[in-house]
């Protein structure tokens, strides 16, 4: 009997990987859709129907950051990447259940606990999908991150446009966007669980096969096989397991998530009512700003992954970082409801940039049976600066206002610059 051809033979796992990448792409965007929804109407639900103060919400932004620092940190990094998918599916039904009580709330301690599920929500899901999307294509991490990001963006463009119509449908209560948009995680979960029950069907169908066709291609192809297999990046050695901060470039993807995460955090908690209270918008507008911020961000993915692989990173995070200063400065002293929508268009873009070009530093210098430890690393850090920003702008609002407040930012905006600066202008692999 003739052996299959090994092209034929490599491209039936492509395939059938291909199958489930495209399932977890679409529950990412469901995912990201709706947990933004979720965090950036939040500070509109809390002041004007549950009626608390803006040090208040600041504390609810920091009950959400410290669950999903908390969770990435201690939880998720323990998840092995073969169950990552399922865990990612776990919070994703956590995530609709918040919502349901986020909008059924009518007091601070019900709303701090559908916040405190939020936050435990995104921190199980968020780590799962990207843990379970780079497991897939080990080979093609950059491209792969490259694309997840992207999708990530197009949701994020989606959701607030979709939110604008549903507020202005429902007379602006801004409760409905929750109990509209708590049916996508588990429409996300579903899909999840569906594909990668598929998965596992298919790949014990197609075991004895391909353990047929490898000791037919170790016979008479040994030589193109090993030729073509991908290979990890900087494997670990040793008893201690590589981590984010043993590699230069680890540590540069680290302070430039941090250069971002900080305005970012601050944005997302109070961008809202920096429309509503600094430029008079309603709620409906204020999310306007939001698509705009996120259409750029999409255009900024879209481009990285057109490139992928990107030659010039670091020089792309020192555009970054300028792009957040000086939307920064617009969105504190800008005038008019222009203003406001260029500054957020300002931000996205560097929102579209930092996130998939530190993810793809760590992937290039880790070994994929390390990347769950750093990405986690990465993420819960940067995620714990949604707990000490709300609280910091929650409390200095009442004396600056929320125009002043954005330019407070700007602080450890130029901090963490110069800590990059301080790192060289090229990552330094680990000796």
């Amino acid at each position: 009997m003739p052996r299959p051809s090994p092209s034929i033979e490599r491209g039936r796992p492509h395939l059938r990987h291909a199958g489930l990448l495209a399932v977890l792409l679409a529950a990412a965007a469901l995912f990201r859709m709706t947990q933004n929804m979720a965090m950036t109407t939040l500070s509109l639900l809390a002041r004007d129907d549950v009626h608390i103060s803006a040090t208040e919400i600041g504390v609810l932004g920091a009950v959400t950051g410290l669950m999903v620092a908390l969770v990435t940190l201690f939880v998720s990094r323990r998840v092995p990447h073969q169950r990552a998918a399922v865990s990612a599916a776990a919070g994703m039904v956590g995530l609709a259940v918040s919502l349901l009580v986020v909008a059924a709330a009518s007091s601070f301690a019900v709303l701090a606990a559908g916040v405190l599920l939020l936050g435990i929500a995104g921190g199980i899901a968020m780590p799962g999908l990207l843990n379970a999307v780079v497991a897939i294509r080990a080979g093609e991490r950059e491209r792969v991150i490259a694309v997840y990001t992207a999708t990530l963006s197009v949701s994020l463009a989606v959701g607030p446009l979709l939110e604008t119509v549903l507020l202005s449908s429902a007379r602006q209560d801004v409760r409905v966007p929750y109990l509209a948009f708590a049916i996508l995680p588990v429409v996300g979960a579903g899909l999840i669980l569906v594909g990668s029950r598929r998965r596992r069907v298919e790949e014990g169908r197609a075991a004895p096969a391909a353990r047929e066709a490898e000791e037919g291609l170790a016979v008479d192809t040994a030589g193109d096989v090993a030729s073509e297999t991908p290979r990890p990046a900087l494997p670990s050695t040793g008893r201690r397991r590589a981590g984010l901060l043993s590699t230069g470039s680890g540590r540069i993807a680290l302070v430039a998530q941090l250069l971002y995460a900080v305005p970012f955090a601050g944005i997302t908690v109070f961008g809202a009512l920096v429309a509503r209270a600094g430029y008079g918008a309603s709620p409906a507008r204020a999310q306007l700003g939001f698509t705009v911020f996120f259409v750029f961000s999409l255009s900024s993915r879209a481009i990285v992954a057109w490139r992928a692989p990107v030659r010039r990173k670091v020089g792309l995070l020192w555009v970054s970082a300028a792009l957040t200063a000086a939307g920064l400065v617009l969105l504190g002293v800008g005038e008019g409801q222009l203003a406001y929508l260029g500054a957020m268009a300002m931000l996205g873009v560097p929102h579209g940039l930092t996130f998939p070009i530190a993810l793809a530093l760590v992937a290039e210098s880790t070994a994929v049976t390390d990347l769950p430890r750093a990405n986690a690393t990465l993420l819960g850090s940067s995620n714990l600066t949604s707990v000490v920003v709300p609280l910091v702008l929650g409390a200095v609002v009442p004396a600056i206002g929320y125009r002043g407040m954005t330019l407070v930012m700007l602080g450890p905006v130029a901090t963490f610059a110069l800590l990059q600066f301080g790192l060289g202008s090229r990552p330094r692999q680990a000796r």
